[in-house]
Order: C-alpha cells, then sequence, then structure tokens
C-alpha cells in the first residue's frame, strides 16, 4: 500500500512539474511576440543613422583616351568596427548614362555573383576600395557615372534605402580634341609672347574661311613630322605631308579605337638629314568601317640611336551614328542594351505610364523584370513569358504603371531586365533602362 502511495505522488509532481514548464514556456513566447514599441523603434532607427554618418563613401573618375576608370571606397570614420551585409557577391554597382539619359555601361551587365549573404568586416578607419575600368568607349562626349554600395545591412540592422551612392560627371574627348588640347598646351607660350594687330588678326580670319574645304591641315608641330594635311571621306583618304626621321623611313596604320583597319607598314621618305614631302593613299572597305568613331592615322618613327619613338595620332574622319528613325510617337526614344539576350528594345511615356518593347533571346522563354529609383523598389521582380526560348528572338512588350505619389522627386526611375542562370538561377544578362529623370 506504501509503496502504490509513492507511486501516484511521483506521478503527481511529474504532471505539475511538466505543467509549470509549459506555462513559462507560453509566458516567453508571449513575451517574444510583443510588437515593438514606437520607442523602441525610434532608438533602433537612430542607431542605424548613426552607422551611416559613420561610412564615408567618395568616388572619381579618370579618363583616357577611350578608357574610363573608376576608383571608390567606402571608410569607417567610427572608433568601432562595423559589419556591412550584402544580399549577394556583389559589393557595388556602376552605371553610365549618356547626356540623353541612356545607360550605355552597366559595371554587373556581363558579370555573375553569388546569390547569397555576404559580409565583410570594417575596424575603425578601415575601408573597403574598389577600381574598375570601362574600355573601348565609342561615343566622345559627356557622361555621368552613378556609384552605390550596395549595402544591405550594418551591425545586422537592416537597411531600407541604398545611402552610399555617388554620382560624377566625366568626359571622353575624340582624338581630334585630344590632338587640339595637346598642340594648343605646346603653341601657348608662343601665343602669350606675340601679340596681333588688328590687320593681321583680319587677314587670318581670312584665311581660316579660305581653310574650311574638303582638305585640312592638321598638324604644323615639327616633332618628326610637318605640314600634315588630310582629304577624302568615307574610307578613301589621301594624306600628305613632311617628315623628317631616323633613316628615312617611318611606319604608319590605321584603327578605329576597338580595330586595325590597315595593319602597319612602312614608308619611305628619302635621308634622315632634311625634310622630305610624302603622299600617302588610304582605301579602307566601307563594310569595315564603324558604326560610329573616329578612323585614326598612326604615324611612328624610331630616334636615331635609341629604341624612343614619336609618334603622332591624325583623324582622318569622325563618323557619328546614323540617326534613329523618327516614330509617330514623340515621347518613343531606342535604349541601348548590352549582351546577348535582348536588342531593338525601345521606351515610351513619362510621369509613371511606360511602355518597354523589344525583343528578348532567353533561356525557356521567360525573363525578370523589375523598377526601382535607386532607394527603393516601385515594381517587385515580375516573371515575363515570350513566345519561344533561346536560340529565337521573340518580341516583348511590358506596360509599367506606377502612381504619381510613389514617383521620386529627383532621381532616374530605371528598369532592369535580366534572366535568371540556368544553372544555379543567378540573374545573367543584367541591363538597366532608363524610364525617365526627375529634378
Amino acid at each position: 500500500m506504501k509503496h502504490m502511495l509513492a507511486i501516484l505522488m511521483g506521478i503527481m509532481i511529474i504532471t505539475m512539474t511538466a505543467c509549470g514548464n509549459e506555462a513559462e514556456s507560453e509566458s516567453k513566447e508571449a513575451n517574444a511576440e510583443e510588437p515593438e514599441t514606437e520607442e523602441q523603434a525610434e532608438e533602433k532607427a537612430k542607431e542605424i543613422e548613426g552607422f551611416i554618418q559613420s561610412l564615408n563613401m567618395e568616388a572619381n573618375v579618370e579618363t583616357s583616351g577611350d578608357t574610363a576608370e573608376f576608383q571608390l571606397s567606402l571608410e569607417n570614420t567610427s572608433d568601432e568596427p562595423v559589419t556591412l551585409g550584402f544580399t549577394s557577391s556583389q559589393e557595388y554597382e556602376i552605371q553610365v548614362t549618356n547626356t540623353e539619359g541612356e545607360s550605355v555601361y552597366t559595371f554587373s551587365a556581363d558579370k555573375m555573383f553569388t546569390q547569397e549573404m555576404v559580409s565583410k568586416d570594417l575596424a575603425a578607419g578601415e575601408s573597403l576600395t574598389a577600381e574598375e575600368t570601362w574600355t573601348g568607349i565609342e561615343e566622345p562626349g559627356d557622361y555621368e557615372a552613378t556609384v552605390t554600395y550596395l549595402v544591405n545591412t550594418i551591425n545586422e540592422q537592416p537597411l531600407e534605402a541604398e545611402p552610399f551612392q555617388v554620382t560624377k560627371s566625366f568626359t571622353i574627348e575624340s582624338v581630334e580634341q585630344e590632338i587640339d588640347s595637346k598642340q594648343e598646351e605646346k603653341e601657348a607660350p608662343a601665343e602669350e609672347s606675340e601679340e596681333e594687330t588688328p590687320l593681321e588678326a583680319d587677314q587670318e580670319k581670312e584665311t581660316n574661311e579660305e581653310a574650311k574645304t574638303e582638305e585640312k591641315t592638321v598638324s604644323a608641330a615639327e616633332d618628326g613630322f610637318r605640314n600634315i594635311e588630310v582629304s577624302g571621306k568615307d574610307g578613301t583618304y589621301t594624306v600628305t605631308g613632311e617628315a623628317l626621321v631616323s633613316k628615312g623611313s617611318f611606319t604608319y596604320q590605321v584603327e578605329d579605337g576597338h580595330h586595325l583597319l590597315i595593319e602597319p607598314e612602312t614608308m619611305k621618305v628619302g635621308n634622315d638629314s632634311e625634310w622630305a614631302p610624302f603622299t600617302l593613299e588610304l582605301s579602307i572597305p566601307r563594310e569595315d568601317l564603324p558604326d560610329f568613331g573616329t578612323v585614326t592615322l598612326t604615324l611612328t618613327a624610331k630616334s636615331e640611336g635609341t629604341e624612343d619613338e614619336t609618334s603622332k595620332n591624325i583623324a582622318l574622319e569622325e563618323i557619328s551614328q546614323s540617326e534613329l528613325e523618327t516614330e509617330t510617337e514623340t515621347t518613343k526614344r531606342e535604349v541601348k542594351v548590352e549582351g546577348e539576350a535582348f536588342r531593338n528594345v525601345t521606351v515610351a511615356g513619362e510621369n509613371g505610364t511606360y511602355t518597354i518593347a523589344g525583343e528578348a533571346r532567353v533561356h525557356e522563354g521567360s525573363f525578370n523584370y523589375t523598377v526601382e529609383d535607386g532607394h527603393f523598389v516601385l515594381v517587385e521582380p515580375t516573371s515575363l513569358q515570350v513566345a519561344e526560348g533561346a536560340p529565337a528572338w521573340s518580341s516583348f512588350q511590358i506596360e509599367i504603371d506606377i502612381s504619381k505619389e510613389d514617383l521620386p522627386d529627383y532621381g532616374s526611375l530605371t528598369l532592369t531586365v535580366f534572366e535568371e542562370s540556368a544553372e544555379d538561377g543567378s540573374p545573367e544578362h543584367v541591363n538597366h533602362l532608363l524610364l525617365q529623370k526627375f529634378n
């Protein structure tokens, strides 16, 4: 009987203990589900703002010929270490637009990144730095680069926008502009020491007016070549001038900034003790000429007794891209796309309502698009199915409708189109297309 009583007492104690633990667990869960108070939310917002203020971003663009080099850095200026979180292995983005607001270069367009959370620890005073180069810029002119560090969290606190973004303007000069600039630098001291009389100025003006013919003098500087004149167009050119070069010979070639149109050839001009005239007859097939860019002749001569070379670049012709076909709808414009998945893309519309049309060659006949303003996603990633998959090209049309109150007061509204990799689902053939700029 005593044994039975002991057993019953044990069962009661176990039951009571289990009930107590269950009640305690439920209490903890209830406390965990308590909503964040307004005061807590404000404190967290101040903390995040402090993190943002402690990080200093800088970006710079240097240009040379048809190349732009981007330098960017993000420095922890605080006395405490911080941990930066990224949604993928891509830490930054560089996007370049031309004067018409069209996207002409996107750093990530031809690259792949692992789609997993990545974190970077920055000690006090430490910086994230990077350098990227955009080469083969085909069209001289003014550009605007938007550089963004894609930080998603700071010390595991999420960011709602992209606060680390810098915009820089830069200019790519044509070959002819570069030559003129260098020539102006060389001739500047001489010009300062000479004062023209009104009569001389009038005579020079008349001479300049007479020179406006198909034949033009390129340079008169005596650095191995002088009195260079060019005539002709559309691939057929005549170049005349005088040369004073070692061993009475020099080499010449023609290129368009990307391709060699005439291989290096040697030209004999007599002896190396006096100036000798020369004439070059150049012929390039029309189909080999660039759609746009500068056809450039390079003259090269070796210095006597050394391996040093003297080179002179001479612009034969600057070819402009043919004007786009006029559209019946004035707001419709063609935008440039990079890669092999999209082509013939046009954008029409304004103030939140846009129509994007084009052709796509994508895996399994589908791709994705999204719209953002540099800070907020206005159209979530959406999948679009076209008629056929790659390798066939299929037409597509995207209708975008964004409420006016959601549009930015300033900045750029950008549509991003991309397809997902068949191997791992990561974005590829990414293109950023400008929909509208807001001032």
